[in-house]
């Protein structure tokens, strides 16, 4: 999801909307010092590949709330079964880089 992510921050900052993205791969340990910057910034997506209930998404939320940090808060992941290959799935599953700058204009209004 890091090269569809990084496609749709380009978008928009073209659109001047000043936007960054961090990768955070795993769910292992919580940096801290990212925590307060990402938690002090206006909102914050995140776009995993994984599962919405279980994945990065849900964790990341609840981080933020156990700093007291509440950016506006939005994840997107897997959320629908289906078959196929990548092609067909990430449109499915609404993870295709228009859908993620639609999330993003969201959050950012």
């Amino acid at each position: 999801m890091l090269y569809r992510s990084w496609d749709a921050v380009l978008r928009v900052r073209k659109e001047g909307l000043n936007v960054g993205l961090i990768n955070k791969p795993t769910l292992n340990l919580v940096d801290e010092e990212a925590m307060r910057k990402v938690g002090s910034s206006p909102f914050v997506l995140v776009v995993e590949s994984l599962n919405q209930k279980t994945g990065l998404g849900s964790k990341f939320g609840t981080w933020l709330l156990e700093r007291q940090l509440t950016p506006r808060y939005g994840y997107m992941g897997t959320n629908k079964e289906g078959c196929g290959g990548l092609t067909e799935q990430i449109p499915h599953q609404g993870l295709d880089p228009q859908s993620i700058i639609l999330k993003i204009r969201q959050l950012a209004q």
